[in-house]
């Protein structure tokens, strides 16, 4: 495929083809060629990786291996995905592809090729895949799906692991940088203006939302728990704490 003195263009179908073939019948040896130097070749370039993926027509250039330096941080990012997606057994990724046809699968990998092109923190991506297992299990329903993968790309993974610590049920006040950043995000909500007393000044409190509940419940297992009592802070959902 590649020419020791010319540049091909090539069309990024195939970084998407390779992706969805990963997610559908996924194996070492798929592993071992996105983790090729032809691969990292193939990825040096991306120029449009993201929203405009999908109307992208050249976006990758094959390159000698001596003309320039391949994205290794794009690639460490893919590695470690693709690492993540073999890890889930075979059986449950053919029966998702299967469901969902060849076009939805290449939506997915569209999608995940995008925000994992903007994450930063490695550490980011092991929660990434624990999310489109969760879509393959239908723990979560695609919109969420999304919802929560866009939330983990903007958040700091310090943060996230504050989330997963600090998590409640309760309404609580802005005291901390990490909530701050929290709130930022969207993993907090305004829940009200609390009534000060005689030890405790009042002031704006905050909640929770029912996305950071579900994310924690499906990517760390928490002992938050969903049931069918209603709560109108949460909008006919609430979550107890199971001790």
């Amino acid at each position: 495929m590649e020419n020791d003195k010319d540049l091909e263009l090539v069309g990024v179908d195939s970084v998407i083809d390779s992706l969805s073939t990963l997610i559908e019948q996924g194996s070492e040896k798929i592993v071992a060629f996105i983790s090729s130097d032809d691969f990292s070749d193939l990825l040096a370039e991306i120029k449009e990786l993201g929203a405009e993926l999908s109307k992208a027509i050249k976006v990758v250039k094959i390159i000698r291996k001596s003309a320039s330096i391949p994205d290794k941080l794009f690639m460490h990012k893919m590695e470690r995905y693709c690492a993540g997606l073999v890890s889930i057994p075979s059986s449950k990724r053919e029966k998702y592809a299967a469901k969902v046809g060849k076009k939805s699968l290449n939506k997915d990998s569209v999608f995940i090729l995008g925000v994992l092109n903007k994450i930063e923190e490695l550490s980011k991506i092991d929660i990434l895949v624990r999310l489109f297992e969760a879509k393959m299990d239908e723990e979560i329903d695609d919109q969420t799906y999304r919802r929560m993968m866009l939330q983990v790309d903007r958040t700091m993974y310090s943060d996230i692991l504050f989330l997963k610590d600090n998590i409640c049920d309760d309404s609580i006040k802005i005291a901390s940088v990490e909530e701050e950043n929290l709130l930022a995000t969207g993993w907090l909500i305004f829940a009200g203006i609390g009534i000060g007393t005689a030890t405790e000044e009042g002031g704006n409190l905050y909640s929770y939302t029912q996305t950071a509940k579900q994310f924690c419940n499906v990517v760390f297992q928490s002992n938050l728990t969903i049931n069918n009592n209603t709560s109108p802070m949460m909008g006919g959902i609430s979550f107890d704490i199971v001790e």
